[in-house]
């Protein structure tokens, strides 16, 4: 089944985006136990974590027949909170063989010259290549901000993706600007810690694009349910 979204519909969509985080077994099952309506109200993305579901393609795909929800594959660094191994080719073995179900996939920043492979075969098929940086304990300098996003730009990729711990109100405030900001390519902006909750509404309002929500157990500091998430960001 090829994919029934393109990453250009999704990348240049005029209002905020809830990506569901499929990061266990119990979720996954969860999201393919549903009818297209159903996971349409949930999420308008569903972000399957490889790193952390460790199914077999052949059983993701399986199970995926019929879906109508766009897809991102993630496989995570383990140094930016993931599971996957830090051999690039280990992560490519896991994104390569599901891309024809793909719309978007993410590659934290560090890795892209390293993936530059699996990011010339996505880019073949029509898949969206999301840039991600995670700071899991502090807001970088603005300039280390508007680095990874000019570094994005440069190594020409179709959008980034940028989560960092927010120890004050001066560092939502900081995200705030750079979301509201003008860029040549999409950006989707989010806060983690206490702030994490309120950030994520108030930078999808600023203008981030893709706003993450948990399905199943939250796997990151400051998500809110996906299908709450929606709800609220079809009001803002």
């Amino acid at each position: 089944m090829g994919q029934l979204v393109s990453n250009k519909s999704l990348l240049f969509s005029s209002r905020p985006l809830a990506v569901g985080v499929l990061a266990d077994a119990a979720a996954f099952e969860h999201f393919t136990s549903l009818d297209p309506a159903n996971r349409a109200n949930l999420c308008d993305v569903a972000e399957l974590r490889l790193d952390q579901l460790k199914i077999p393609a052949a059983d993701l795909r399986a199970a995926l027949a019929g879906n109508e929800i766009p897809l991102l594959l993630t496989a995570r660094h383990p140094a930016e909170g993931g599971q996957a191994p830090e051999d690039p080719a280990a992560r490519a073995a896991m994104i390569e063989p599901l891309l024809d179900l793909a719309t978007l996939i993410d590659v934290e920043l560090r890795s892209a010259a390293q993936m530059q492979g699996t990011l010339q075969k996505a880019r073949a098929a029509g898949v969206g290549v999301v840039g991600s940086f995670h700071d899991f304990q502090a807001t970088p300098a603005d300039e280390v901000l508007r680095g990874a996003v000019n570094f994005a730009q440069q190594a020409g990729l179709d959008s980034v993706k940028l989560a960092t711990y927010l120890n004050t109100q001066d560092d939502l405030a900081r995200l705030m600007k750079l979301a509201g900001d003008t860029h040549r390519l999409r950006l989707s902006v989010m806060g983690m810690g206490p702030l994490g909750r309120v950030s994520r509404l108030v930078l999808a309002k600023c203008g981030s694009l893709l706003n993450y929500g948990f399905i199943g157990a939250s796997n990151a500091p400051g998500q809110w349910p996906v299908a709450r998430l929606k709800e609220i960001l079809a009001e803002l």
